[in-house]
């Protein structure tokens, strides 16, 4: 995975967390959305993040935040970096 790709799961992820913070969404499904970008970030740090573990937790985020209509654009972007990276899109099944 290249430099490009990996900012933009890095942006996509920061989208999805604003969004999620804005939506009304109860304490643990924000909290569960919030597990799994951490997650993320966890193998962004890393020299070689391993795409499974990626493509798990952007989808994840991906189908938490599709029940909320201010967040589409986030979702968007999350689907535009998995894309991009060459990573499996899952969420929308």
């Amino acid at each position: 995975m290249d430099q490009h790709a990996l900012e933009n799961i890095r942006h996509a992820v920061d989208g999805a967390r604003q969004a999620a913070q804005a939506a009304r969404l109860d304490s643990c499904d924000v909290g569960d959305i919030e597990d799994a970008i951490e997650a993320v970030r966890q193998q962004l740090a890393l020299a070689h993040p391993n795409s499974n573990t990626l493509t798990l937790y952007l989808n994840s985020i991906a189908r938490s935040l599709i029940v909320v209509p201010s967040a589409r654009d986030a979702v968007e972007r999350v689907d535009a970096a998995l894309r991009e990276a060459g990573l499996p899109v899952t969420w929308e099944q």
